[in-house]
């Protein structure tokens, strides 16, 4: 298998759309533990599609490089990339282009394409950027380290993904939101989300809050319920379910939803608030509340049951909750 010609530049969907009651949630558990309770990326990558994960995807890794690169802004960055594809039609394709958000500007994702193709549909993205952290949090490394994989599709190269300290050439995408996403939002009755107002709370105590609501109506409290878990275990599991939440519609409401995960490991189960009249619990929002959450994970470096409040222009709409077994 050849590498993509831009390696030489680095230094370093299956989708689950449900609209149930709660009598009609159920999960189907993975065969993906190993005995040490890491995934076993070999099963989720065998291409016979796994939660997020089309079947017939298969990602490749080619290389890791000496360079560390942080797990924590590896994550940050990995879970606002999937935000962001996962609000758009997730059949549409995406140029080439390198990723970073403004709080880690490294690593930087970088998406390539072969010379026989102009881009990639994001949903092979997501699977891509799902599996890699699946590997990374596998490796049983202290420190993550700059890496390129290929992304096949049938046995068919069509991409790559690099998690690199500089950016090759071309265009860059950062987490932000332009003028056309705003105006594609606002015409299906959903303003994109930006800059959320984040209220952590710890036993019931607000210790943290950010107030800027200028470019967005979303508000998302993150309460530490503990006890203590597994970090790389909640880390996999929230990766995951974003993954499983970049659905092709992501205004689509739902009343209850619980991703496929691994029997025994941390669970997550989303639910709407009743509500007569907009705004509604979608899964627009809820990818926004699951960027968040990993947010307050990072920040806090509390790894354990959280629940995720999630409000928009000041009415309750729903909440997550990760919670182990």
């Amino acid at each position: 298998m050849h590498l993509l010609p831009w390696l030489t530049l680095l230094c370093f969907t299956f989708f689950n759309q449900v609209y149930s009651s709660p009598a009609q949630l159920t999960t189907r558990p993975l065969p993906l533990l190993l005995p040490d309770g890491h995934v076993n990326f070999s099963v989720a990558n065998a291409g016979l599609g796994y939660g997020p994960i089309p079947e017939g995807f298969i990602l490749h890794p080619d290389l890791q490089f000496p360079r560390p690169i942080s797990e924590s802004a590896t994550l940050i960055n990995i879970a606002h990339f999937i935000k962001q594809l996962g609000q758009h039609d997730i059949h549409g394709e995406i140029p080439p282009q390198n990723f970073m958000t403004a709080q880690y500007p490294e690593p930087i994702i970088g998406i390539r394409v072969p010379p026989s193709r102009r881009a990639i549909k994001r949903q092979y993205v997501i699977s891509a950027l799902v599996l890699a952290m699946m590997h990374m949090l596998g490796l049983n490394q202290p420190t993550f380290h700059a890496s390129h994989y290929t992304l096949l599709w049938h046995d068919e190269e069509i991409g790559g993904l690099s998690f690199g300290v500089f950016a090759p050439s071309g265009g860059g995408a950062r987490d932000t939101t332009s003028e056309q996403d705003v105006a594609m939002k606002d015409s299906a009755g959903a303003a994109p989300g930006k800059n959320p107002d984040i209220i952590s709370q710890e036993s019931g105590q607000v210790v943290e809050t950010t107030t800027d609501l200028s470019n967005s109506p979303l508000s998302v409290t993150v309460t530490y319920l503990g006890p203590p878990l597994d970090k790389e275990d909640l880390l996999s599991t929230l990766i995951w379910t974003m993954g499983q939440a970049s659905v092709p519609t992501s205004e689509f409401r739902f009343a209850n939803w619980v991703p496929e995960w691994l029997e025994g490991h941390t669970r997550f189960i989303a639910s709407a608030t009743p509500r007569p009249r907009p705004p509604y619990m979608n899964y627009f929002w809820l990818l926004e509340a699951l960027a968040a959450t990993a947010d307050y994970l990072v920040d806090h470096n509390r790894y354990g049951d959280v629940n995720t409040l999630i409000t928009v222009d000041g009415a309750q709409i729903g909440q997550g909750l990760f919670r182990h077994r």
